[in-house]
């Protein structure tokens, strides 16, 4: 079934690199990098059970770039990495402002048994695809009533820290998420499956295609305003070839035209590939 569509922004107000800090009360073995670091907002509400084995954050160096919020999430889950925790639960954030380029961010760290139980979102990766274990949510028959299952995902884009002698980057993501996507009993099948994780290889598509169009214009932190009108035109496509999607397949109930996407999604992400990285 189609996925519901969230759109997010984070702009960056102004623009050496940020000032990574860690109080660790318990050393663990470092983990590598294919393991999963969970990250939590601060309005996450989940009970965590596990060890707390330290406090880290990611603040100012004075002038700072590299500091963008998606910047210092992903430097706050290196030193998570680091000293082997695998969930980031953060406490505090100050955005950017008059006094700061950064934003500044400050979390606990912990150990836990099973972090994917925790995740609230998924980045798509070409090595995670979905599992019915990533449906999450409840499931709602009134707005939805012939679906089976529905997949939540959201293509977001933030411009990095601005600094006066260099352009900084945009950043664009495609996450899933997994509190608002949900499954009845009925509805897991690997088939279903595979048709809910084309809702959101389509939602990678489009996230390599507004990468491609931000470079093409030339769009950096400098002149991010102008993101605004390529971002709005891509996710029209996006929404009507996600509705396309549906309809041709009839939900997935066409097997000959569900393959046939298939194949067709398969070689737009091989077309696009040189941009499935920021």
């Amino acid at each position: 079934m189609k996925r519901i569509v969230i759109v997010l922004f984070f702009i960056g107000l102004n623009s050496c690199s940020p000032k990574l800090r860690s109080s660790i009360v318990k050393e663990y073995p470092e983990l590598s990098k294919t393991e999963l670091v969970v990250v939590l907002d601060i309005v996450d509400d989940q009970i965590i059970t596990g060890e707390k084995i330290g406090e880290i954050k990611a603040t100012d160096n004075m002038l700072s770039n590299n500091c963008s919020y998606y910047e210092n999430l992903e430097n706050l889950r290196g030193l998570a990495r680091k000293s082997g925790a695998n969930l980031v639960k953060l406490t505090k954030h100050k955005p950017a402002d008059k006094w700061s380029s950064c934003h500044r961010l400050w979390a606990n760290i912990y150990r836990v048994n099973k972090a994917k139980e925790y995740e609230t979102e998924i980045e798509w990766t070409p090595d995670r695809k979905l599992t019915w274990d990533d449906f999450k949510g409840e499931p709602d028959n009134e707005t939805f009533p012939n679906a089976v299952a529905v997949t939540n995902s959201a293509i977001s884009f933030e411009s990095g820290s601005f600094n006066p002698f260099k352009d900084g980057k945009v950043f664009v993501r495609n996450m899933f998420n997994t509190n608002g996507s949900w499954v009845i009993p009925k509805g897991k099948t690997d088939y279903v499956l595979k048709h809910e994780q084309i809702h959101f290889d389509i939602t990678e598509i489009y996230t390599r295609k507004l990468r491609k169009a931000l470079i093409d214009a030339n769009v950096t932190t400098k002149n991010s305003c102008r993101a605004y009108d390529i971002f709005n035109s891509i996710k029209n496509e996006w929404e009507e070839k996600q509705e396309r999607y549906d309809y041709d397949t009839k939900n997935g109930v066409k097997k000959e035209t569900q393959e046939e996407w298939e194949a067709f999604v398969m070689l737009e992400l091989i077309k696009y590939d040189l941009y499935k990285y920021n």
